[in-house]
């Protein structure tokens, strides 16, 4: 009786387990930025709906990254130490994963992007 009653078999689960939103980190971004020896290191998660389209969209790392890459690369770093501008940063690089995801078919799922470690050299 007591496996019946705490075995995934008898919580009657259809098989389709979506076990919420999911947190997808990325490795460490380093980009230059404008002028000589400035460096941007960022740590960004991505927010998933659920683990199917999390696994899609890993599938798809490298394009991430790059797109990340060629977004903050180059930037003022003045400009980057301002709040409302690494927000303003923040919704474009949502915008332009979310893109370069649409181009292969794996946006679906992709709820939001957060820094969570934004260091400026």
């Amino acid at each position: 009786m007591f496996l019946v009653l705490f075995s995934p078999l008898g919580c009657g689960t259809s098989g389709e387990e979506d076990n919420g939103v999911e947190y997808l980190p990325l490795q460490s971004l380093l980009v230059n930025l404008e002028g000589k020896r400035h460096y941007l290191r960022a740590d960004i998660q991505l927010l998933i709906d659920n683990k199917i389209h999390a696994e899609k969209i890993k599938a798809h790392m490298p394009l991430i990254r790059h797109t990340l890459i060629m977004l903050l690369s180059n930037r003022n770093p003045e400009q980057l130490a301002a709040a409302e501008e690494r927000e303003k940063l923040r919704q474009a690089a949502l915008q332009d994963v979310t893109n370069a995801l649409q181009k292969y078919g794996a946006s679906e799922g992709l709820k939001d992007l957060f820094f969570t470690d934004f260091l400026i050299q």
